[in-house]
């Protein structure tokens, strides 16, 4: 049974991916962007759903929270702050537009992963301060990462469907962006040798290779892994680059700051540790 239905669930994963690919292939970029549009749109209507599910919840049985107490894991700081490097990537993936030079001017691309970045942080803060009275529910069980849906029944019968509906889009528009992103990133690589709609559709094959032929779970973690290392280059990049300004002074703080960031993602490289 189980085989089955990790089957249907590569087969379904290979439709999605193919549609993606072909259409980037077939109608460019401006097409995968209004898929992406579509997806978001749903997605963030559905937060919206739930956060305003979450803070009639917590409006009502406010009082009941403070009664209760969720016993912590004896762990040391030291372990603490590796787990916490450990989910410090969640919050990551809006660099797609870093890779579209060549339809977007600099300010544009710069003012879009900004904004993306600050709404998505805002999200996931609001939403884990009013999910925490939910938190209660969980004593003496062995929660999952799916355990917010079960958790989401008390707050309103129709909000796990409007979860799983939101974590699929989700899942959609991370494939979409991460397309787009991957096929600029080869076109630049190549010097457009090879161009991006044909990368668009090499990033789909690839990906559909890893899901029938690779752990889905360890390919997770090892890509945590690589995003961290990536961002690091790209750190290292920038506190250079940052030398090779003509004012001295805020190149220095410049730097200091970046410098910041590459001590972080040093540190998630070499002892982030999975939550889980």
């Amino acid at each position: 049974m189980q085989e089955d239905v990790d089957f249907y669930a590569n087969l379904m994963t290979t439709v999605i991916l193919l549609f993606i690919g072909v259409v980037g292939r077939v109608r460019g970029l401006h097409a995968l962007e209004r898929l992406e549009v579509y997806s978001v749109t749903i997605k963030l209507s559905l937060i919206a759903a739930l956060l305003v599910g979450l803070i009639s919840y917590d409006f009502v049985y406010l009082g009941d929270i403070f009664s209760q107490a969720i016993p912590v894991k004896d762990h040391n700081i030291f372990h603490q702050i590796r787990l916490l490097a450990g989910i410090l990537l969640i919050v990551q993936g809006f660099e797609t537009s870093r890779y579209l030079g060549a339809d977007y001017d600099a300010e544009t691309r710069i003012a879009t992963m900004r904004r993306a970045q600050w709404v998505s942080g805002v999200i996931y803060v609001v939403f884990v301060i009013l999910a925490m009275p939910l938190l209660t529910h969980l004593q003496g069980t062995n929660p999952d990462e799916t355990a917010i849906i079960g958790l989401a029944i008390l707050v309103s019968p129709v909000l796990p469907v409007l979860l799983i509906i939101a974590a699929v889009m989700s899942q959609f528009s991370a494939a979409v962006a991460d397309t787009i992103g991957g096929g600029g990133l080869i076109s630049e690589n190549t010097e457009d040798r090879l161009g991006k709609r044909s990368g668009y559709l090499l990033i789909t094959l690839l990906a559909v290779a890893l899901v029938w032929f690779s752990n889905i779970f360890e390919l997770i973690s090892i890509a945590s892994r690589a995003f961290a290392f990536y961002y690091l280059l790209q750190s290292i990049n920038a506190w250079l680059v940052a030398g090779k300004c003509r004012d001295g002074g805020s190149c220095c703080w410049v730097r200091v700051r970046i410098g910041f960031f590459i001590l972080i993602l040093s540190f998630v490289v070499l002892f982030g540790h999975s939550a889980e």
